[in-house]
């Protein structure tokens, strides 16, 4: 079944599905980032009483496989939701010329507000392969559950996990870990483009420190990094925002050997391209930032990120791809290679980690580190903001909704939905329609 088959599972009603049937069914039982980049119940039984639950390590915490009673869902019409008109801020920068002094500014670019049309809300998930397993304690979520058991046939793998409150509220996940075991929440999985998340995290820590200026120009030179001298005045804030003219190359950051610091001194021999100033995504962008990271701690970036990202929060088990595939990992391949073929993404894809893991770093983001991880370095929708990732072989979703109160990540190992995006879409709603803040489809920005 294709990608967009999963997401028209979860928006049309099998008349024959009987109320007997569902009173029976287990609960166990998309800007879209280009497939190779690592580049975001209206029932009062749904939103019941939640208990906490974590579990952490590779192997899931005590599960129960919960069941769902009937759930009937009549059709309701749900108000016009629109997103407000966000105006970017002004970059100045200097000109390609070097011997130029002068400088050029830029006016803000403005996106324009979206509108998500009236809609209904879409028919309860058929399941459509084995019950996933799901945490003790987990509370009801229907319309998510249903969701995730219609991807479990699917893939090698898959986890989901749902922080609410500043506490774990749900999770399940189904599948094999690489020596056999089960997969439960707490195992780690290929982050691909979500790997960002951690990075630019790592670097409004290093700003919150005074060790960072998102206005200061990056300082090639100093990282080691050689590059035409028209990057001189790009500004970490341009690597965030992907506005700093970084070709996308996507075939540059995968599968070959080596640091990402060798196809990133390859693109910079150039100029930066005529688009600098506009939003285009590009793998590059985090690279830099991740060596960036790498020099002012004097670490490397698994360690800086598990000092300023992890320990706060107590969360160990994240590690690099560059490790290998652990026998506690969720599976990956894209058929021919392995996890060894992300190590040129560095800080933008090399990750690897639980739905756990980036639930809990998600839920842990301040206000100050909004303003690092802001628009549109991260994605946003009517129901929040985020991040996706996309490669061959995994797919990933973060997502913040309701103004910070509530987080869902999504980890899948293998190729449905066909994109972070997809799997966004499928999740977001799922959980919106069970918290009764269901407002369409995700319309997802920048794209």
């Amino acid at each position: 079944m294709s990608g967009v088959a999963v997401r028209q599972v979860a928006l049309v009603l099998a008349i024959g599905l009987g109320a007997a049937a569902c009173a029976n069914t287990s609960a166990a039982a998309p800007s879209t980032v280009p497939s190779e980049q690592t580049s975001a119940s209206t029932s009062a039984a749904t939103t019941a009483t939640v208990h906490a639950t974590t579990t952490s390590g590779s192997s899931p915490a005590t599960t129960t496989a919960a069941t769902t009673s009937a759930v009937t869902l009549p059709p309701v019409t749900l108000p016009t939701t629109t997103l407000p008109t966000t105006t970017l801020p002004t970059t100045t920068h200097a000109p390609a010329a070097p011997s130029s002094s002068t400088t050029t500014t830029e006016p803000p670019t403005t996106v324009a507000p979206t509108t998500v049309p009236p809609t209904t809300l879409p028919p309860f998930p058929i399941a459509d392969g084995p019950a996933p397993r799901v945490n003790a304690g987990s509370s009801s979520l229907p319309f998510l559950a249903a969701t995730i058991a219609s991807l479990t046939g699917k893939d090698l793998a898959i986890s989901v996990s749902v922080w609410r409150d500043h506490e774990q509220v749900y999770g399940a996940a189904a599948g094999a870990t690489n020596d056999g075991g089960s997969v439960g929440t707490g195992t780690p999985f290929v982050l691909a483009s979500v790997s960002k998340m951690v990075t630019a995290l790592s670097v409004a820590r290093l700003v919150e420190q005074g060790r960072i200026d998102l206005a200061d120009p990056v300082p090639w030179s100093a990282m080691g990094i050689v590059h035409d001298a028209a990057w001189d005045d790009v500004t970490v804030r341009e690597l965030l925002a992907h506005t700093s003219g970084m070709p996308v190359s996507r075939k540059s950051w995968l599968d070959l050997a080596g640091p990402c610091s060798v196809p990133l001194a390859e693109v910079m021999a150039l100029p930066p391209r005529d688009h600098r100033g506009e939003w285009r995504y590009s793998n590059g962008n985090y690279c830099a930032l991740g060596l960036l990271v790498e020099y002012v701690t004097g670490e490397s970036l698994a360690d800086a990120a598990r000092e300023l990202v992890f320990a706060p929060i107590a969360v160990d088990g994240p590690h690099l791809s560059t490790d290998g595939a652990l026998p506690g990992d969720a599976p990956y391949t894209n058929g021919k290679l392995g996890v060894e073929r992300l190590s040129r993404l560095g800080g933008a894809g090399t990750w690897v980690a639980s739905s756990d893991a980036i639930a809990r770093m998600m839920d842990a983001v301040s206000d100050d580190d909004r303003v690092t991880l802001a628009y549109p370095g991260v994605m946003r929708d009517q129901y929040g903001w985020g991040h996706t990732g996309t490669v061959d072989g995994a797919k990933a979703c973060a997502w913040v909704m309701e103004d910070g109160r509530t987080v869902v990540v999504g980890l899948v190992s293998g190729n449905e939905p066909s994109s972070g995006s997809e799997l966004c879409d499928a999740l977001v709603s799922a959980l919106a329609i069970d918290l009764g803040e269901y407002a369409g489809e995700p319309v997802r920005t920048p794209a």
